[in-house]
């Protein structure tokens, strides 16, 4: 408006004489005034960028639903959870309590989240990782359903052919077994399983498990004098509904030394569980390590280990 007063002597006058210059002059306030009420209403435009509302500001509580995948009826599950960003790095974690929970997390975004539970005193169920998005709606809710965890039993360790629990060897010859295995709890599945083969290093040179992949053994086991150890995983998970599973196995004895007649072969079954290394909140989701055992102190992370079954050699 200064800008059009300038070089104009009186513009009193100049509103007498021109009408045109006050309907100007009108426009001007009303347009100036309009600009005040504006920038009223949407707060600073000098304010700093830290204390601006964008998008990404805005956020939406999840809602975690947690149940048992396996129960017979709708049954809640009460794990642990833990929050992490598309790249990995730790947000929060937390409990469910009665199988929900919830969190508030930003818009626009994806998330992982590792749910488990272990815990002394059982009703510990499987680790499970998820994904999701969050949208712009201010609430969402994540279901998701993990199963209990069960332990081994061993059903029998047989001679494939006459089904006894015992096989004739000699030396350098290499003999079948049958291994068969099942989920001990009802509802819930093994998970990895892990076999466990105890043989006489004199008499036995080695001990596979047809279709599993050798794995080196936990250091919580203990591998007694002139003893080996062998161990063979399964990747997946057997839960009870699938009845026993069957193994097939062979061992090789060395070729000078024959067995002592009654030695036996003894046979676990251990599982693979969840640990969380100490600087979990710094390192982010690369800290959850599956495995048999947590080897900062070699203890067990997973379901008691089976009992011990065994087949007799034969001479």
């Amino acid at each position: 408006m200064l800008l059009l007063l300038i070089g104009i002597k009186n513009p009193r006058n100049m509103a007498k004489t021109n009408p045109a210059y006050l309907i100007a002059m009108v426009a001007i306030i009303a347009l100036a005034s309009y600009a005040g009420v504006f920038d009223g209403i949407l707060g600073d435009r000098d304010a700093p960028e830290s204390e601006l509302i964008y998008p990404s500001d805005k956020e939406t509580t999840i809602t975690l639903n947690t149940g048992d995948e396996l129960a017979t009826t709708a049954t809640d599950a009460t794990v642990k959870w833990y929050l992490f960003d598309s790249s990995g790095a730790y947000l929060k974690t937390g409990t469910t309590s009665s199988g929900t929970s919830s969190f508030n997390v930003p818009v626009s975004a994806s998330y992982d989240l590792i749910i488990y539970y272990d815990e002394a005193g059982g009703n510990d169920f499987l680790p499970k990782e998820i994904s999701f998005t969050t949208a712009s709606e201010p609430t969402q809710t994540v279901n998701v359903d993990l199963r209990k965890e069960s332990a081994a039993t061993i059903d029998k360790v047989r001679d494939p052919v006459d089904l006894d629990t015992n096989v004739s060897v000699g030396a350098g010859q290499t003999v079948s077994f049958d291994l068969l295995i099942s989920a001990t709890t009802s509802n819930a599945a093994l998970n990895n399983p892990i076999v466990v083969m105890n043989a006489n290093s004199t008499s036995v040179e080695s001990i596979k498990i047809t279709g599993l992949a050798k794995v080196d053994c936990p250091d919580r086991l203990s591998e007694a004098t002139d003893r080996n150890l062998y161990c063979y995983k399964d990747t997946r998970q057997i839960i009870a509904s699938d009845g026993i599973v069957t193994y097939t196995g062979s061992l090789k004895m060395d070729d000078s030394s024959a067995a002592v007649d009654g030695d036996v072969v003894n046979f676990t079954i251990i599982d693979e569980g969840m640990y969380i290394e100490s600087d979990y909140r710094t390192a982010g989701k690369s800290a959850f390590m599956y495995g048999a055992e947590d080897p900062v102190d070699d203890s067990d992370v997973a379901a008691a280990d089976s009992s011990t079954s065994s087949l007799t050699l034969k001479v």
